[in-house]
């Protein structure tokens, strides 16, 4: 059975989740705050986090940065009562999965796991076979998420990842937002296209020499974007 860890202070947010889950075959572990949550990551070893932001002591950000340190690959889902759009951005950027925002639909968090779970596990396969690509003087590890440029190394997030092998999988294509954002995030959640140009400069940062005027990873302006190069 998959083993779901589930972060959040709310008992009753807790209890249903716990019930449904464990009706739809999911061995639960719970914990009321950050410290917990991180003591039975290490017991537990969990396929998925539900991880609430608001949190009392260490907030869900500093969770998340911290089990992305322990386990890059392990899926985060956070729960937040936040909608705006810098905040979801900070969470992605720490390797956060998907967004729920309560008040929400226990059957609709449901399908969200089942997505991410579904979604890792066909990252993980393709990792296995991936072969490193360069990218002029940047050499990318898409299994160990991973850029190392002149002696520097950068990890990626995992959305950083994906929308990085889209567009080297598809060179000289132009790419734009919408399907990146059907590739990457499916239905699970809608950015902005302020957020996909963000995720795009932390890239450029990362593989361009100048990410001012770079050569690999061009704006369409009206379009998306494209990738100049080869895969090796």
């Amino acid at each position: 059975m998959r083993k779901i860890l589930i972060i959040e202070d709310d008992k009753t947010i807790v209890e249903g989740l716990e019930d449904t889950l464990r009706f739809h075959d999911f061995t639960v572990f719970t914990a009321a705050n950050g410290k917990e949550g991180i003591d039975l990551f290490f017991q537990e070893d969990p396929d998925l986090i539900i991880l609430d932001i608001m949190l009392p002591g260490v907030d869900g950000f500093e969770v998340c940065r911290k089990l992305k340190q322990l386990n890059k690959d392990v899926p985060v889902i956070m729960l937040t009562a936040r909608s705006r759009e810098s905040e979801k951005l900070l969470g992605f950027e720490l390797g956060a999965d998907d967004y729920v925002t309560k008040p929400f639909s226990v059957k609709e968090l449901i399908a969200r796991v089942k997505a991410v779970l579904k979604r890792s596990a066909k990252t993980a396969d393709v990792a296995k076979n991936e072969k490193t690509v360069m990218v002029g003087k940047a050499e990318i590890s898409f299994k160990n998420f991973i850029v190392t440029r002149e002696g520097t190394e950068y990890s990626l997030s995992p959305k950083e990842c994906e929308i990085l092998r889209l567009l080297v999988e598809y060179p000289d294509e132009v790419i734009d937002r919408d399907r990146i954002i059907d590739v990457v995030w499916g239905n699970e959640y809608f950015p902005s296209p302020r957020t996909i140009d963000n995720f795009i400069l932390k890239l450029r940062n990362k593989i361009e020499d100048d990410p001012r005027n770079p050569v690999y990873i061009l704006t369409v302006h009206g379009a998306g974007y494209k990738f100049k190069g080869s895969k090796k």
